[in-house]
């Protein structure tokens, strides 16, 4: 009897610490799980993620500023077929129609006005026209240019005009006019640009006026040289890649 006694005292010995340990690792177990909640916590707040960059301007092949020739009137004809409405409008004054295209080009003096296009892989993607007025010298010109959608924004507009100019004087025109709608704020930069004098008219078109000096040996050089290097770009074939110009003073 008496070892039955000494032995129940250390059974309920060993009882009271076990619940210690237990006690102990409860806390350790709270301390987890409010670890884990403050991580959830964190993630359900965390500011979200930056939205992705816009894609890089998309890259084109360099187009071939040139004249265009009478065998190429197929090729003017399906450029300006491709102008969306909009486009039609602002080169035109007004929407105009595929056959109205077809008669404007069969129309085009191929051996009076002057006619150079933007040209990647045979095909014209941007226009200008230089129509002289007149027969005696000074002559003045009226200049038309146009350029596609989807190669607006590279400069062509510009560069079509400064060659357009260039031409004129070295044709011994004085001035030089652009017709175009209000709303084609393009016309208006590149007529600042360019120097041109800008007036409004009663019904909402502007007309934007570039005076000219007499050609110089430098113009003439400029010119030819030009027309020679593009002509060496058509033969050999090899069109370098550029991409989206964020000047807009290269290659509209």
């Amino acid at each position: 009897m008496a070892t039955a006694r000494k032995s129940a005292p250390k059974s309920k010995a060993r009882t009271k610490t076990a619940a210690r340990k237990t006690a102990a690792k409860k806390p350790t177990a709270r301390k987890t799980a409010a670890k884990s909640a403050s991580k959830t916590a964190s993630k359900k707040t965390a500011a979200p993620k930056a939205e992705a960059k816009p894609s890089k301007p998309r890259a084109i092949a360099q187009p071939v500023i040139r004249r265009i020739w009478p065998l190429e009137a197929d090729a003017m004809r399906r450029h300006l077929c491709r102008l969306d409405r909009d486009d039609r409008t602002l080169r035109f004054g007004r929407p105009v129609t595929n056959r109205f295209i077809q008669t404007y080009v069969d129309r085009i003096d191929w051996f009076r006005d002057i006619v150079i296009g933007a040209v990647v892989d045979g095909e014209v993607t941007a226009s200008g026209i230089l129509t002289p007025i007149g027969w005696r010298l000074p002559l003045e010109g009226s200049a038309a240019v146009a350029v596609e959608s989807n190669m607006q924004g590279y400069g062509l507009g510009s560069e079509l005009t400064k060659r357009m100019l260039t031409i004129g004087r070295n044709r011994f025109m004085s001035r030089i006019y652009m017709l175009c709608l209000v709303k084609n704020e393009r016309m208006y930069r590149i007529a600042e640009k360019f120097g041109g004098e800008v007036d409004r008219f009663r019904d909402e078109t502007v007309e934007a006026q570039f005076d000219l000096s007499r050609p110089t040996v430098s113009t003439v050089t400029t010119e030819a040289v030009s027309e020679g290097l593009a002509l060496g770009r058509t033969v050999v074939g090899k069109v370098p890649v550029i991409g989206a110009l964020a000047n807009g003073t290269h290659a509209a």
